[in-house]
């Protein structure tokens, strides 16, 4: 499957992220980090692995997901493969239920960086408190 990568070169490019932080707001080190780490390129047509539309309406890249359960913030609970769904539980103990998608909203953007490829929600503001450009 083939998604566009977006990103914002002068506002991305020089940004550094924690090595705890994988995208999506869950950043285990208190305030969300800039959004950035090592994306230096804008890549139009590349390819992603899956994406997840959460029960928390969150998206997800498989890259993420993979990530999270190999770092245990999440533990795997069930999976069905017809149709295709995930129940994991999050580390504050929720569950969460995984479904593949192919259609993001607007808002969503792919970030892709040396370490993988990441959902940015575009609708929440930036540390500082001002909008994402």
């Amino acid at each position: 499957m083939l998604k566009k990568g977006h990103m914002n070169p002068s506002d991305d490019a020089n940004a550094s992220i924690p090595s705890d932080y994988d995208g999506n707001d869950e950043y285990s080190g208190g305030e969300r980090p800039p959004l950035g780490g090592g994306c230096t390129d804008v890549m139009p047509d590349v390819p992603v692995e899956g994406l997840y539309e959460g029960s928390n309406d969150r998206y997800y890249t498989h890259w993420q997901l993979r990530r999270r359960l190999r770092t245990d913030r999440w533990t795997p609970c069930m999976r069905q493969r017809d149709p295709d769904r995930r129940l994991v539980e999050t580390s504050d103990g929720s569950l969460l239920l995984l479904t593949p998608t192919d259609d993001l909203p607007a808002w969503v953007e792919l970030r892709i960086d040396d370490r993988g490829a990441r959902v940015v929600d575009t609708r929440r503001p930036v540390p500082n408190g001002s909008l994402p450009k």
